[in-house]
């Protein structure tokens, strides 16, 4: 299975800066793609429209060939079936990692800053 990169990295693919996003609400609850799309709007992520919530399919698929997460059809529900994503122990260890990297880019944000701050108190 390939090593998964850092998401700050990877400028070419689309959707890059969501997955730590999906990969947590998964893990705090397999969920279907609509419930995924309502979810994300907690961190200020909008998914509106048919194209955006193609990106959103799209970007699962691409997590689950990466093996981050796996599917399952809910039948138990009404109305038609509907596909669930679980996170893999593969995605956690991958979630951690987005874990570490958003806390030092955060650590980096953070210095950038307080540098300004003293900039304009100059």
């Amino acid at each position: 299975m390939p090593r998964f990169g850092s998401p700050w990295r990877q400028g070419g693919r689309r959707g890059f800066w969501m997955e730590p996003f999906v990969l947590l609400l998964i893990a705090e609850k397999p969920s279907h793609g609509y419930e995924i799309a309502n979810k994300l709007s907690e961190f200020g992520i909008f998914i509106n429209g048919i194209g955006q919530m193609g990106n959103l399919y799209r970007l699962l698929a691409q997590l689950e060939n990466m093996g981050l997460v796996t599917t399952d059809w809910d039948t138990e529900t009404s109305g038609p079936a509907k596909k669930v994503y679980k996170i893999t122990e593969y995605g956690l260890e991958v979630l951690g990692n987005y874990t570490r990297e958003l806390s030092d880019y955060k650590k980096r944000i953070e210095s950038f800053i307080e540098r300004y701050s003293k900039l304009k108190k100059d």
